[in-house]
């Protein structure tokens, strides 16, 4: 199974390849230029097999670069550069048989994720060939992990029609390939793609793993990024419409937030606006 991670322009702050490279993991780096190459190197982030695609700006287009790597039918793990650590409920929990956990407003505070073992990059991929025979048995091309530390939203230990974030997924090629007028909610777009010719995602909500956000490098922070955004949320609401709506964040301005509602109708309704059967 191919790892890639995507770097852009966090020539001394990206971590995501040494901590590839501190858990014994080979791995690709994508870069865009020889330029950004030549910053990586000088500024010590670059622990892995370096892969200069001169693609124009974007995380879908180097996406789809890590893609034309793989074979039809193989898996890869996609990364972002900022990792910072795994929060978990225990493994015992997520390969055994439960599917649910007895959380209530009253004894959440047990089931944090921060109250238990934070596993380590080699540990997490250990449960990739689990969750793998999962999707296969299910026809999943789409594994992601959860987004947050709050028990009330971890009851059930897997989800099948919501968001697969983008920052950690593990992938099985296909036919197509990433939307590149999705630059900054590819995630988004990913997920919802998924959906209308496969149903169904894989989404481990017991296992967390934390990237930076929303810092400099990349495409920068909230303010820089709000015209792309809406730019992006209209088309995706376009394109992928019921299954993909805008809707209210707080903080945000109206038209730069999106979500997928992944109901069976909804499904039904954007494959048959896509003439899919």
């Amino acid at each position: 199974m191919k790892v890639f991670t995507f770097f852009y322009n966090r020539y001394e702050t990206a971590t995501t390849s040494k901590a590839l490279y501190d858990n014994g993991i080979d791995h690709h780096v994508l870069i865009h230029n020889k330029d950004d190459y030549e910053l990586f190197v000088k500024g010590k982030t670059l622990f892995g097999n370096p892969i200069i695609t001169n693609n124009n700006k974007g995380l879908a287009n180097q996406r789809n670069s890590a893609l034309e790597m793989m074979n039809k039918g193989e898996w890869g793990v996609f990364m972002c550069d900022d990792f910072k650590e795994i929060k978990s409920l225990p493994f015992d929990w997520i390969t055994s048989n439960r599917k649910e956990l007895p959380i209530t407003f009253e004894n959440q505070n047990k089931f944090r994720l921060n109250k238990h073992k934070k596993p380590n990059l080699k540990e997490m991929f250990s449960l990739f060939p689990m969750l793998i025979d999962i999707a296969e048995r299910n026809n999943i091309h789409l594994i992601g992990f959860g987004l947050h530390d709050n028990p009330l939203n971890l009851r059930k230990k897997f989800t099948n029609r919501g968001l697969a974030d983008g920052r950690f997924w593990l992938i099985k090629k296909s036919t197509y390939s990433f939307d590149t007028k999705a630059q900054l909610i590819d995630d988004v777009c990913w997920t919802a793609e998924n959906l209308l010719r496969h149903k169904n995602v894989l989404v481990l909500n017991w296992l967390v793993p934390y990237f930076e956000r929303y810092t400099a490098g990349g495409f920068g922070s909230t303010a820089d990024r709000k015209e792309l955004r809406k730019k992006e949320c209209m088309y995706l609401v376009d394109k992928y419409s019921p299954l993909v709506k805008f809707a209210k964040k707080s903080g945000w301005d109206n038209g730069t937030h999106i979500k997928i509602y992944g109901t069976d109708n909804n499904i039904k309704e954007a494959r048959n606006r896509r003439g899919m059967l």
